[in-house]
């Protein structure tokens, strides 16, 4: 009786939706608790102690804001295998050294082990549902079409990053401030779009916005989701605003896709009809209407929104952070210019030019290396078991990932806390090793884009993307952090990491060659 009296004048006064919000979520995280995922029996589970408010949320809360501190506690005390509680359940750490067995098991599912972190079945979630929907179209349509079309859309990123540079970069020949990261998802947006969608739809204002918000918003999205006890996320996502927003952005993405996919069908089966070659176009509408054909039901915008979120965060992400190492070390621009410069003037824009930028591709490398995105890779559900070469049972239902710590790694690499610019250049001089260190070969010491069966299938067309826009730069411009200010700040979350704010000067410098026309 006594404890009633006191939660009765603890609530007086208290809204009633507020005592029901606040009701509600203690009783889903006593769910949680109680029915929530369980570890997988014979791997150890590792944590770390946690201090003030935060000791008081579930477990799992701790991998979304110690994911990294975690992860090297993992690897400190364990050569095998062990497990972590993320915000989507327990995952089981392979350290890198298994890479190799488990790349391309066919007991291990790529899509099945994002389905729980991305939530494709939620409304506005559509482009995480058609990239995970099954293991082949979006795959063919990357793996395939696009990568056989690089030399074919190198001349309109070339044409795109031009007007792109100067509508977002500006021709001043003074010293200004600007927030290059938003500059770079500016960029990355407009050359994706230029490919995807072709060039009538490529400079759509809201297109852009929405290439540009969606990702971010669904990520986002997923993040607050996967911080809800399982009990609630059906109910909390209908309040969450940036799920409205996606929502949104799906809607209008049909409202100005769809129009132009329902041409290319008309088009493609008139053409059929009077026995005429369907006309081509070398962009992914095109690549997916062919892939689909008529027999295959797509949801070609989904499919839009999932080529977006795919290729503009990461290849942004990956190109700022290839800026902020110049302003670290701005004596690499004038190197990496000199190299541009000799190739693009003597053989032009081409995708056979784009590989002789060796010095470039190192810099790519080595930056990706050094400011890794994830500490993680090779995420997986386990379809069937299996058992490792020392004898370590995967069970059924778990799920895995593979940690990449051997980046870092002093017996894989020479002095590797420091940035060597023609580190992968100089293993490509080797003997034997032309093709092994290039910025698109995976390898079981360098993870970034994946490795084996399920590497990433758009890293080639990144690489060409990156690398035209980094001579645009250079060419064209003069970049420096701002004196005396802060330096960029980023943000943890699980294993991964990203930039916040990336704040630097930037100018326009009389460039040696018209990048239009280098060779003249």
């Amino acid at each position: 009786m006594a404890v009633m009296q006191q939660y009765q004048a603890a609530v007086a006064g208290v809204p009633l939706s507020i005592q029901f919000i606040v009701g509600a979520l203690a009783l889903g995280i006593v769910y949680s608790v109680i029915a929530g995922d369980r570890p997988v029996a014979g791997f150890p589970v590792v944590t770390v102690k946690r201090e003030g408010w935060q000791r008081w949320l579930p477990q799992r809360f701790a991998f979304l804001t110690h994911g990294k501190e975690i992860l090297q506690k993992g690897l400190r005390e364990h050569s095998r295998p062990f497990q972590v509680n993320t915000g989507s359940g327990y995952k089981i750490i392979l350290p890198s050294k298994y890479a190799d067995e488990v790349k391309s098991r066919p007991e291990l599912n790529f899509n099945e082990a994002f389905r729980h972190d991305l939530f494709p079945d939620y409304p506005g979630m559509e482009g995480n549902r058609e990239g995970l929907k099954d293991d082949s179209f979006m795959q063919e349509v990357v793996r395939i079409k696009l990568t056989q079309s690089l030399g074919l859309v190198t001349d309109d990123l070339v044409d795109e990053c031009n007007d792109a540079m100067h509508t977002i970069l500006g021709e001043s020949t003074e010293w200004k401030e600007t927030e290059i990261k938003e500059n770079v998802l500016d960029l990355v947006a407009r050359l994706s779009a230029r490919v995807f969608l072709g060039a009538e739809l490529c400079r759509n204002k809201r297109w852009l916005e929405i290439s540009k918000d969606y990702t971010v918003d669904s990520f986002v999205a997923a993040r607050l989701l996967r911080m809800c006890p399982d009990l609630l996320r059906p109910i909390v996502y209908w309040f969450i605003p940036t799920c409205t927003r996606l929502r949104k952005e799906v809607a209008d993405a049909r409202t100005l896709i769809n129009p132009e996919v329902e041409r290319r069908i008309q088009r493609a089966q008139e053409a059929k009809a009077k026995g005429e070659k369907v006309p081509k176009a070398s962009d992914a509408i095109a690549w997916m209407v062919e892939v689909a054909g008529e027999k295959r039901e797509t949801d070609y915008v989904a499919g839009q929104l999932a080529l977006t979120s795919a290729a503009i965060h990461t290849t942004s992400e990956t190109t700022l952070k290839c800026i902020v190492r110049l302003g670290k070390n701005p004596e690499l621009q004038d190197l990496l210019r000199a190299e541009m410069l000799e190739v693009l003037s003597a053989e032009g824009w081409s995708k056979q030019s784009l590989y002789k930028l060796k010095l470039l591709d190192s810099f790519l490398k080595e930056v990706q290396r050094t400011n890794a995105m994830s500490m993680t890779s090779m995420n997986r559900m386990v379809k069937k078991s299996i058992t490792l070469s020392d004898g370590t049972k995967i069970p059924a239902g778990a799920r895995m990932m593979v940690s990449d710590e051997k980046v870092m790694d002093a017996e894989t690499w020479t002095n590797p806390e420091e940035f060597d610019v023609r580190r992968y250049l100089k293993l490509r001089e080797q003997p034997g090793e032309e093709n092994r260190h290039q910025f698109v070969t995976t390898h079981s010491s360098h993870m970034a884009f994946g490795h084996g069966q399920h590497a990433c299938p758009g890293r080639f067309f990144a690489s060409n993307e990156m690398k035209i826009a980094l001579c645009f730069l250079l060419i064209k411009y003069e970049i420096r952090f701002i004196p005396g200010e802060t330096r960029p700040t980023e943000m943890l979350f699980e294993t991964n990491t990203v930039s916040l704010s990336v704040p630097m000067q930037i100018r326009r410098r009389a460039a040696e060659i018209d990048l239009m026309n280098p060779q003249k």
